[in-house]
């Protein structure tokens, strides 16, 4: 009854946009476990079972992965003698727990006070996750204050539920012939803390471009010599879905053609070289379901279609969710690209920059050294589209990798993680050129 009651609190708090009722997914009897994986029968074993692998170390050896494991799942595991532990002995009950603090949570103000002041305390805003349409409503009312820095677009594409896709572009009054940086949140549903941290990067710019101090400099220097272009969600569907249905859901809410499977993953759905190859499935119940072809997805289409209208871009970020990682070019081969120099520069600066700021540890690798990959949109369709393409990274946020909470950052993480990303983040803009 309790659970039924919080389901409904919730699916109101979803406010005008379409989501579909399921039960909700409990994860009942679920362990996240950090297990030691040394055998390709393993491996197989993992694959074949469908198990849930939120993170690993490398790819070369596939060890060390964080796996979300249902009885069964870790049966198998241990009649193969798989050696783990366990991070999380109850990956249901921290979904309750988290859903319970998202229903008591103070009502957000309908006219917020904005302004982000780093080592002081945040709006109360990033003290708590939010719905889409109150991340919609928030980025409006911003757009609504601060008119001469920031246009809201309310739709540069729909979803496949026909929820639309909103953007924005931001940029100082002062200064001409202005580099462009192109940013991204959201395209796995489940991590929160993504389109979190690109709303903090879009207030950080607006409502402290006039203050008189470092911060406010800060974004002064990066609005007159910047144009951002910002799609702060791009997965309406499965963030919706995440909350009202299941907390861990990834992809989009696509009904694939023929089954009865729901999903593919964005992710994996640009085209680029050697699509869906390495690192993404072409089975429709995989998390990595690449779709029926490159570009299938109308998410991915509207994203293409405006990131190409507004370019050429200097740099671009998509910011996921989670590991704490700076990842460049290649995803899909251990070559290195002819910029490598440059992309290795900008992304152990991006990582220093956090480091100095929090103490907090980012690794800037090439994406190929976590697991190969191919449809992705930053180190892959970006970088070999032949138009357009910037110094392109994929940022992971926080937790570390082995961390207990997983997806599940919890609340009280999301302003330090935000803060730490915009001292990164002013970092890279600066150091980028035209």
């Amino acid at each position: 009854m309790v659970r039924a009651l919080l389901a409904s609190v919730l699916l109101l708090a979803l406010g005008a946009y379409a989501s579909s009722e399921y039960d909700y997914v409990s994860y009942a009897g679920y362990k996240a476990i950090r297990a030691t994986i040394t055998t390709e029968e393993q491996v197989s074993v993992i694959e074949k079972m469908g198990m849930d692998v939120w993170s690993h170390d490398s790819v070369a050896t596939m060890d060390d992965l964080t796996i979300n494991v249902n009885p069964e799942q870790l049966a198998a595991l241990e009649s193969l003698d798989v050696q783990y532990h366990v991070l999380n002995h109850d990956v249901g009950a921290s979904i309750a727990a988290e859903r319970e603090e998202l229903l008591h949570r103070e009502a957000t103000p309908l006219q917020p006070q904005f302004g982000v002041a780093i080592n002081a305390t945040a709006p109360a805003w990033y003290n708590s996750y939010h719905t889409a349409a109150e991340i919609f409503q928030y980025l409006q009312t911003m757009a609504n204050s601060f008119p001469s820095l920031m246009k809201y677009t309310a739709s540069i594409g729909t979803t496949v539920n026909n929820n639309p896709i909103p953007a924005l572009v931001i940029t100082g009054t002062s200064g001409n012939n202005k580099k462009k940086v192109f940013v991204q949140g959201g395209q796995h549903a489940r991590e929160w803390v993504g389109p979190a941290t690109v709303v903090f990067l879009i207030e950080s710019l607006v409502a402290n471009y006039s203050k008189n101090d470092q911060f406010g400099r800060d974004a002064k220097e990066l609005m007159d010599t910047t144009e951002f272009y910002v799609v702060p969600l791009l997965n309406v569907d499965g963030y919706l879905f995440s909350w009202s249905s299941n907390r861990l859901w990834r992809k989009n809410r696509r009904l694939v053609s023929g089954t009865s499977t729901y999903g593919v993953d964005l992710n994996r759905n640009w085209d680029g070289a050697n699509w869906c190859n390495l690192g993404a499935s072409k089975t429709p119940s995989s998390d990595t379901y690449c779709g029926p072809n490159a570009f299938s997805e109308p998410e991915t289409q509207a994203s293409t279609r405006w990131f190409k209208a507004n370019g050429p871009y200097a740099g671009s970020i998509d910011y996921h969710s989670y590991s704490q990682l700076m990842l460049r070019p290649w995803g899909h081969v251990n070559t290195p690209p002819a910029d490598e120099a440059r992309l290795k520069q900008l992304g152990d600066g991006y990582a220093a920059a956090i480091r100095s700021y929090s103490s907090r540890v980012y690794r800037s690798i090439p994406s190929f050294q976590l697991y190969y990959t191919t449809g992705t949109a930053s180190d892959n369709w970006k970088w070999t589209s032949g138009v357009n393409s910037p110094l392109s990274y994929t940022v992971e946020l926080r937790p570390p990798e082995g961390d207990s909470a997983g997806f599940q950052l919890p609340a009280n993480q999301i302003a330090p993680n935000c803060a730490e990303n915009w001292a990164a983040f002013v970092y890279f803009v600066k150091d980028i050129k035209a």
